[in-house]
């Protein structure tokens, strides 16, 4: 029989949780998520693309707009390592948080041609965590590791009954529960049962699989604790469009923020004695931008000149497509 432990108070304990095992499994055979495309690959760098488009966007969004573009763009670590930054910005457009583009590329000039399927080497490369480590690991080898997402923690949390934990607590509830055995069918009933029966706000516990040993099924809104709502700080931007000889003056971002997308010129004060020609207000995951654009004839701004008509071959945000569609430039 399996045994787990866990380390609870300086005490070791001993749970038995083949029953839970078997039960994730028998749920999994008939509601998981088969045909889902990384999951009809063993292939690291597939998986690896999908673990990074899947960090802070929705399974729904990633498969119908830009999991196969992208592949089908770079359908190999070596193709994304002889590209350059600016062509995989553009292949990575409307997926926000680019810096996990950034991160897709400078881990492919250092790991081509192939992606490292074992932890230790994975978690060396950039921008890969332990949780992304761990899942490309079990999905491409079927690897003994947990992985540990957003859904999987919640569910942690309701069964073990924690409202409040540390990283490395979780990390030691992951490893307890893990089916070593059978860790790839594990992990994905487990992520696919945190997205479609342990839910934030409606929880379907009549029909979870780990429900006969949850110990927070009876109040399961109790855990994890809710985090203190933070209000969304409003910054006001004036950017300048620069128009001269059907060529539009744009700037490229430096930094973690949106580095490497182009975008108009932005200035702190707006022009003395101009009037916005357009305004629009595009929210980020911590704050909301109020962003003010005018019209201005001026050569001595700093910047690159593009073409109009090829404004929608360089890798611009999603705020940049906003100002684009509102004045009449582009779809």
């Amino acid at each position: 029989m399996r045994v787990s432990f866990f380390i609870a108070f300086g005490t070791i304990r001993f749970m038995h949780y083949i029953d839970i095992h078997n039960e994730i499994r028998n749920w999994y055979r008939r509601n998981g998520r088969d045909e889902l495309p990384w999951r009809q690959t063993d292939d690291p760098y597939k998986i690896y693309i999908s673990e990074m488009m899947l960090q802070q966007t929705q399974v729904k969004t990633v498969l119908e707009r830009y999991y196969f573009p992208f592949l089908k763009r770079f359908p190999t670590l070596q193709s994304v390592a002889e590209a350059s930054l600016d062509e995989v910005l553009y292949a990575w457009q409307g997926l926000g948080y680019y810096r996990r583009a950034r991160y897709i590329h400078e881990t492919a000039k250092i790991a081509a041609p192939d992606l490292p399927t074992d932890v230790e080497s994975l978690v060396k490369l950039p921008g890969i965590g332990q949780s992304t480590a761990h899942a490309v690991a079990v999905f491409s080898t079927h690897a003994p590791v947990a992985v540990l997402d957003a859904n999987v923690k919640r569910i942690l949390y309701r069964f073990f009954a924690k409202e409040r934990t540390t990283p490395k607590e979780l990390w030691q509830m992951a490893d307890t529960l893990l089916d070593r055995e059978h860790p790839y069918e594990y992990n994905q009933a487990m992520m696919d049962i945190g997205a479609m029966v342990c839910l934030p706000k409606a929880p379907k516990c009549d029909t979870c699989p780990l429900s006969s040993r949850c110990q927070g099924k009876e109040d399961p809104l109790k855990y994890p604790a809710k985090k203190a709502k933070k209000s969304r700080k409003s910054v006001v931007t004036h950017y300048l469009w620069i128009e001269k000889a059907e060529k539009i003056l744009m700037i490229k971002r430096h930094g973690e923020l949106l580095g490497g997308l182009y975008e108009l010129p932005a200035v702190e004060v707006a022009p003395e004695g101009l009037k916005p020609i357009a305004q629009i207000v595009h929210d980020y995951t911590h704050f909301r931008r109020i962003a003010k654009i005018y019209r201005l004839e001026n050569d001595a701004v700093e910047g690159e000149w593009i073409e109009k008509k090829r404004l929608d071959e360089i890798a611009v945000s999603s705020l940049e497509k906003k100002i684009f569609k509102a004045l009449g430039i582009g779809d």
